[in-house]
């Protein structure tokens, strides 16, 4: 698995101010010098992404929740799943956070 620069860990310091998203699925809104908290479902350390990340197909899911392509097609995955093609054309494409 390729090392991820985009995947922040509970305590990193957030260097971006923005809506970031953990392993759960769960959204907060962090401010650029705050820390990454603890999961808000379970109280234990995660990880995180910001929102706005994008993902290939092909990609393993690393927080559950609702993706939406290019296309506008959305999708509900689940950690541990992997991007797929799209569904409207079978093509590879780039998903984002719904």
């Amino acid at each position: 698995m390729k090392a991820t620069q985009d995947l922040h860990k509970t305590n990193d310091p957030v260097l971006e101010t923005g809506k970031y998203i953990c392993a759960a699925g769960e959204a907060v809104e962090l401010q650029k010098g705050d820390q990454f908290p603890v999961c808000p479902n379970t109280n234990e350390p995660t990880t995180w992404r910001h929102a706005d990340h994008e993902h290939k197909t092909g990609d393993q899911v690393t927080e559950s929740g609702h993706y939406v392509d290019k296309d506008g097609e959305k999708i509900e995955l689940k950690q541990g799943d992997v991007f797929p093609n799209c569904p409207k054309s079978g093509q590879p494409t780039a998903w984002k956070h719904a």
